[in-house]
């Protein structure tokens, strides 16, 4: 839905409420019947708010409750849909598949997003760390920073001798 501005989706179920034959609207915008349909329906079940809802996050209740009472009512799909305010056919279609396949868990909310690269650290709840075991933490420090200023002197050395050959 995000493709079409709220907008024209109405402009477009006013006309075909006006008494234009669906064909005939969908055929003048250069669109496909089904989705023009849809909303058609939407429209008649639940309004302008059903029309242009943004609702697009279900709990995992109400997502079994559309597929039994899918089932329950004999519904197609679209039918189902419209009369739930679900603004697309196929999401109850993915729900039913996911249910039919994992069960109950399979309509658990998913996180959306790109997962996190770097795993979360672990909080250490050990004893303090000896004297020993410090020192060496910090050995390591210092012979990493050592290591890294060596890097870096090799690297301006090297700036300024290309520097030198281009003069």
């Amino acid at each position: 839905m995000s493709k079409f501005s709220k907008e024209f989706c109405l402009k477009l179920v006013l006309e075909i409420e006006g008494g234009q034959p669906l064909r005939a609207v969908a055929r003048k915008y250069g669109m496909a019947r089904s989705t023009l349909r849809n909303w058609w329906r939407n429209y008649g079940a639940g309004g302008i708010d059903q029309l242009i809802s943004t609702n697009q996050r279900y709990t995992q209740e109400f997502k079994l409750h559309a597929i039994e009472y899918r089932w329950a009512n004999d519904l197609s799909y679209s039918q189902a849909a419209a009369k739930l305010g679900i603004l697309s056919v196929n999401t109850i279609l993915t729900w039913e598949k996911r249910y039919l396949e994992q069960g109950v868990d399979g309509l658990r909310d998913s996180k959306k997003g790109r997962p996190a690269t770097m795993p979360k650290e672990e909080t250490k709840s050990k004893a303090p760390a000896t004297r020993e075991q410090e020192l060496e933490a910090q050995i390591a420090q210092l012979r990493m920073e050592n290591a890294y200023l060596k890097k870096l002197n090799a690297l301006v050395a090297k700036r300024e001798e290309s520097e030198k050959k281009t003069k």
